[in-house]
């Protein structure tokens, strides 16, 4: 059973451009490559609080290919990335 609420947004799709704000707080821009929306189960059929699914599949400009969910994507401008990983 998938479900809908805070981690599926129609607003962002596949090939956007979009801008990550990370664990530490930094924004990182990258691209949708992925769209999760139709893998992702309540809590309570997963059987575990592990290891959740995340709604979008990003390849940052760093190259780093991150899993995020609605609340990870922000609008604005994103930290300068230069060319080290």
């Amino acid at each position: 059973m998938t479900v809908s609420g805070s981690n599926t947004n129609k607003l962002n799709a596949v090939g956007d451009v979009v801008q990550v704000v990370r664990a530490d707080g930094i924004v990182l821009a990258g691209t949708i490559v992925e769209d999760y929306a139709d893998s992702l189960l309540a809590a309570d059929d997963l059987g575990r609080d592990w290891a959740r699914p995340h709604r979008w599949g990003v390849a940052l400009d760093t190259g780093v290919l991150v899993f995020v969910d609605d609340a990870d994507l922000v609008e604005g401008e994103a930290e300068p990335t230069g060319s080290s990983r």
